[in-house]
């Protein structure tokens, strides 16, 4: 019952909560991703380059086929993910300014205020 206990705090701390919530999110926010690369990006990077398949493209050693096509396939992928990743940040952080440099600037307490003015009398 005490091991019960014990993960049952582990489980509900904010930590682990968060990083739920971080895991849950990343792989909804990995489907937009995927649709950005693969239905954005990919389309005009396969009309220039011609419709070259290079996931099939092989270096032999000898007798032995090494598929470096899949490779290359990967580091492009890798490539445009982190590409489509920077600029969405990018957006949402430029979104994210905007907002906070609309907003007022918070009033000062009239307390605060207050002290400010007999501070400064008490200079004078």
């Amino acid at each position: 019952m005490k091991m019960w206990k014990e993960f049952r705090a582990f489980a509900l701390k904010r930590n682990a909560m968060d990083l739920a919530i971080g895991v849950v999110v990343g792989s909804a926010f990995q489907k937009i991703v995927d649709a950005l690369v693969q239905q954005v990006l990919m389309p005009p990077l396969n009309w220039l380059s011609g419709n070259v398949d290079t996931a099939s493209w092989t270096l032999n050693l000898g007798a032995i086929p090494i598929g470096i096509g899949a490779l290359i396939n990967a580091i492009l992928q890798f490539g445009l993910i982190s590409l489509a990743v920077f600029l969405l940040v990018k957006t949402l952080n430029r979104i994210h300014v905007r907002e906070a440099n609309e907003q007022p600037e918070p009033k000062p307490d009239p307390s605060v205020e207050l002290l400010s003015e007999i501070r400064d009398l008490l200079k004078k």
